[in-house]
């Protein structure tokens, strides 16, 4: 009879785990929503709705355009382009002009123009950054 109750604790104490496991998942699937993933484009074809927004944007740093005394680069697209205001990180070595990079930041109006406070900047091959046709 000992040993019947033995296996029987062992049983509840695998379910409870297994449940306790399935819990903490589905609280993980629930509590993180997809991240945004923009090109300079599709982000300025209506900017405002994108305001004070976390996302990630990517594209080509505009030739000359990188100023290390105020942290700023301009990043482009085929028909628009977004400053990125990198003071707050580390600009990476790869992030060179005509260099395409995926930028996390947050998305704001200062005056009339449009800022992505980065949070992290990523340099990488521009076929990552490109969706898939197709």
């Amino acid at each position: 009879m000992h040993i019947g109750v033995e296996c029987m604790d062992r049983r509840i104490r695998i379910m409870v785990v297994i449940g306790m496991l399935a819990a903490v998942t589905g609280l993980m699937l629930l509590g993180s929503e997809p991240e945004i993933d923009l090109t300079v484009d599709e982000l300025m074809e209506s900017p405002e709705t994108y305001e004070g927004e976390s996302f990630r944007i990517h594209g080509a740093i505009i030739e000359g355009s990188i100023n290390y005394t105020s942290g700023t680069l301009i990043i482009e697209g085929e028909n628009a382009s977004v400053t990125i205001d990198h003071s707050a990180i580390a600009l990476p070595v790869g992030a060179t002009d005509g260099k395409t990079i995926s930028v996390r930041g947050e998305f704001k109006k200062i005056g009339d123009d449009w800022i992505m406070d980065a949070f992290e900047i990523k340099t990488g091959c521009p076929s990552k950054y490109e969706p898939e046709s197709d």
